[in-house]
């Protein structure tokens, strides 16, 4: 047997494992990691419970402040920004890993395997027309090098081979994640809504193939661009919807963008990114209104939360309960207004059921890390539409 076999075969072997799941969003103002201890294996089934993960401790480090100007700088990279930022997002990712080990009250050495999704930098399925690619950059091996750790890395990519959108990719990880632990304790049926750059909904079953999610439309990406310009820089975000409630809903405007708005309409599977609710959306809306102020934030922030609810009244069965995560749950003007809109449902917070808002994207990167090394598929056809399931990521072996 190699090495490389032994080591993965050792850590299948072990009844538990910790592993970091690492994730950047596309507002690109943290790096998230989340390390976790998991116990088991699969999905969880009638007959055996399937694997099960405690949060042992959750971290967001910033990027170097010239990383970060160089991500949001996108739009001006050429094919040598596209080749070191793999490396840069990748040192930024080993800094932020030692950080939350060290934090958690471990060595990198008693971690089993770091599942990180990177940076995205460019999605297809938001360019009609466009050759189906995804691109997240923070290159694996020098994640692993830096690390010493095993690293699973460039989830996305298999999905979109085998015919998939490769987005969204958590609902395996939120299967397992959500699963009740007294399964009496869980309502008919449940959503979960990520409020990450992009809003995304995972319908959960107990039956895996029925399962399915998609990308409702923009949640902070538009807001984030916005309180950026508004500010001169000073903001990241709209911190505590302080701007969207300063100002006065333009009803016309927001009618205008959900008419012209075309990726509503369409069936999932579905995703989209940055390419269509990023910079040019925000230069279009502000142009409409004829400024850039509070009432613009205000009308986005309506607009953000309407199509979450039409997507919501599109597409998604009658739900009891939506399970709330990532960074919009901090903004009260969105996270509020969405949960008047999508009434009589509860609209909770992720902790209330056992998973942080904050940490559910980095927590279902280590999901899929670990299944990943028992070979187990990720992707379900279901939500993405692709042809089959697929083992998602890449091995980086550990370095010396």
């Amino acid at each position: 047997m190699s090495a490389i076999a032994e080591m993965l075969a050792s850590r299948t072997r072990k009844p538990s494992r910790v592993v970091v799941g690492m994730i950047s969003g596309t507002s690109a103002d943290s790096i998230d990691a989340a390390v976790c201890r998991v116990h088991g294996s699969g999905l969880p089934s009638a007959d055996r419970p399937g694997a099960r993960v405690d949060l042992l401790h959750y971290a967001e480090s910033p990027y170097p402040a010239e990383t970060r100007a160089r991500i949001l700088g996108l739009k001006d990279w050429r094919v040598r920004d596209v080749a070191e930022m793999g490396v840069l997002v990748a040192e930024a990712f080993a800094d932020a890993f030692r950080a939350a080990v060290d934090r958690a009250g471990l060595s990198p050495g008693d971690v089993d395997l770091i599942g990180s999704h990177g940076q995205t930098v460019y999605h297809h399925s938001s360019v009609p027309g466009a050759i189906g690619a995804t691109l997240q950059v923070g290159d694996g091996d020098v994640l692993a090098e830096r690390t010493g750790a095993l690293v699973i890395a460039d989830f996305r990519m298999r999905d979109i081979a085998a015919g998939g959108e490769g987005a969204p990719i958590s609902p395996f990880a939120d299967i397992i994640l959500y699963a009740p632990r007294e399964p009496e304790s869980a309502p008919e049926r449940r959503a979960v809504l990520n409020l990450g750059g992009i809003a995304n909904v995972t319908v959960l079953d107990p039956d895996p193939s029925k399962v399915f999610g998609f990308d409702t439309g923009p949640a902070n990406s538009l807001l984030d661009r916005l309180a950026r310009r508004v500010t001169g820089g000073a903001l990241a975000c709209d911190r505590d919807g302080a701007l969207a409630r300063a100002g006065r809903v333009d009803e016309a405007l927001v009618a205008r963008l959900l008419a012209e708005d075309e990726y509503l309409a369409r069936r999932p599977p579905k995703s989209t990114g940055f390419e269509m609710y990023g910079d040019a959306f925000v230069e279009r809306a502000g142009a409409l209104l004829g400024r850039f102020d509070a009432d613009l934030m205000a009308t986005l922030t309506e607009y953000t939360a309407r199509t979450v609810a039409d997507a919501f009244a599109r597409f998604v069965p009658p739900v009891v309960e939506v399970i709330g995560a990532g960074g919009g749950v901090r903004n009260p003007a969105l996270f509020g207004r969405i949960a008047e809109l999508l009434a009589p449902a509860r609209l909770l917070l992720g902790d209330d059921r056992g998973v942080p808002g904050d940490a559910r994207e980095a927590m279902a990167f280590a999901v899929l890390a670990h299944e990943a090394l028992f070979g187990h598929p990720t992707s379900l056809p279901s939500v993405t539409g692709a042809r089959r399931a697929a083992v998602l990521g890449k091995f980086c072996p550990p370095g010396a």
